[in-house]
């Protein structure tokens, strides 16, 4: 993988592993409590700009990770796996069209449709978690069930998806994803710019 085409995502693999805490450390007194989830999406400002990057990027590095498999390593089979994952991420960013919504539709009519504003962001939230989890399992067994065609540091990566995965998948631990995937993105980092 000494490929400088990979320099870029391995850049944006590591801007997600900074990013990532802090847009979820900002966005920890919102959980559970509507009033502050609903203030958010009332306004845009930088809280929106960290998620849609943030989105933007998983799905750039992902993308990337898909063409070294395939260019290199001539290993298409995580392709579908991947492409999923980049439509639920899009479909998660989605919500800020709600947040967009809330903040230039007339008072009254973000009002009135408060609740379903809030059961949207939180369903679509709370199932791409849950998606995404299951999609990094995959992921990580697809890799490890074909370990023997990849290298080391792929393998490495393979188990910290699978890990990952678990967290993810799961509703109660899924914050716990917060802490693990920073190095996740770290390693990512460092697998691209190999």
């Amino acid at each position: 993988m000494q490929n400088k085409d990979y320099l870029l995502p391995g850049v944006a693999a590591i801007l997600v592993a900074v990013a990532h805490p802090i847009y979820w450390l900002g966005m920890s007194p919102s959980v559970g409590d509507y009033d502050i989830l609903w203030q958010d999406m009332m306004s845009l400002g930088f809280s929106d700009i960290l998620f849609a990057s943030i989105l933007l990027l998983t799905i750039y590095i992902y993308l990337n990770l898909k063409n070294i498999l395939n260019e290199q390593l001539n290993f298409n089979h995580i392709d579908l796996l991947v492409l999923i994952m980049v439509a639920i991420n899009t479909l998660w960013l989605g919500t800020l069209f709600l947040d967009i919504a809330s903040a230039v539709l007339p008072e009254n009519i973000v009002t009135q449709n408060k609740d379903a504003f809030l059961k949207i962001n939180l369903s679509v939230g709370i199932g791409a978690i849950v998606i995404l989890g299951i999609i990094d399992l995959l992921i990580g067994i697809l890799l490890l069930a074909k370990s023997t065609e990849l290298p080391t540091l792929l393998k490495i990566f393979a188990i910290m998806s699978v890990i990952q995965g678990v967290i993810g998948m799961t509703v109660v631990f899924s914050s716990n994803v917060n802490l693990y995937l920073p190095d996740n993105y770290d390693y990512f980092g460092y697998v691209f710019s190999t």
